[in-house]
């Protein structure tokens, strides 16, 4: 069963080589996006970073 992420949430961004440059830490979920490949994206932001990224679920896990 796929996990599930709402809007506020803080969660920790997974390392793997798809986000090697990205901040450490926690990210809050800023939205829920539609699926792509069969699974959720969601846009994420970290206070580290000016910018926000977009990223499966699969690349977060609760904080």
């Amino acid at each position: 069963m796929a996990t599930s992420f709402r809007t506020g949430q803080t969660v920790r961004l997974r390392r793997d080589p798809m986000n090697r440059t990205a901040a450490t830490g926690e990210y809050k979920v800023i939205r829920q996006l539609p699926e792509s490949g069969g699974e959720t994206q969601y846009r994420i932001k970290s206070l580290l970073e000016p910018h926000e990224r977009v990223v499966k679920g699969s690349s977060l896990e609760r904080v």
